[in-house]
């Protein structure tokens, strides 16, 4: 696929001049986090793109951004964790009855 092909895919006119910022996406997936970096139009739209950083600066900066970010959706994925496993442990303590009264005169100790 051509350079303009893909601009036509993503809605982007040649020569158009498109305002906006760069951006990480950030997911959390079943094996980790996963980053790629886009471009946030002003208009909404989000454009898949190479993050470029023209400073050491901005680089060491945006580093540091996603560096919070990615301990953010960490930090989310262990409370989601540990609120499924409080979950299914309450989902199995209410099916679980322990009979509690004691041994019946047909209970036998071998």
């Amino acid at each position: 696929m051509n350079n303009e092909q893909e601009n036509s895919k993503l809605g982007i006119q040649e020569g158009e001049q498109i305002q906006g910022r760069s951006i990480f996406i950030i997911e959390t997936i079943a094996s980790g986090v996963k980053v790629q970096t886009a471009f946030l139009a002003e208009d909404g739209r989000v454009i898949p793109m190479p993050g470029i950083f023209p400073t050491q600066e901005y680089a060491l900066g945006q580093v540091d951004e996603l560096r919070k970010a990615i301990i953010h959706h960490f930090e989310q994925a262990a409370k989601v964790g540990a609120q499924v496993i409080s979950q299914v442990n309450q989902s199995n303590q209410s099916t679980f009855t322990p009979d509690l009264s004691g041994p019946s005169p047909g209970d036998t100790i071998q």
